[in-house]
């Protein structure tokens, strides 16, 4: 069981990208922002998931998604403003960055 949460806990990483990064935006925003998702979302398998859904949205190329698959993404959309309202008050700068959540390799 051990096993199974340290890999769930690892399939995505919070980044925060802008001018002057400080350890207050990576260790408590970027951390604010990560835990909001997973309140909203469920787990950080479903994070992911639902994320790359979002991210098959914007591709042009790729096959129709079910109507599952599109409440998922939007799902992703809607936790992201969600969670941005509540974790960019902790940047020290909100309007030079931004969160950048980034799945681990497959």
């Amino acid at each position: 069981m051990k096993d199974e949460i340290h890999s769930a806990e690892h399939l995505y990483t919070v980044e925060v990208e802008g001018r002057n990064v400080t350890v207050r935006d990576v260790m408590v925003a970027a951390f604010t922002y990560r835990i909001k998702l997973e309140e909203l979302l469920g787990s950080p398998r479903q994070v992911a998931h639902c994320y790359r859904l979002w991210r098959r949205l914007e591709r042009l190329d790729e096959p129709p998604m079910t109507r599952l698959d599109i409440k998922y993404a939007t799902a992703w959309r809607d936790a992201h403003a969600q969670a941005w309202q509540v974790a960019q008050v902790f940047l020290t700068d909100p309007h030079t960055k931004t969160f950048v959540l980034r799945l681990a390799a497959p």
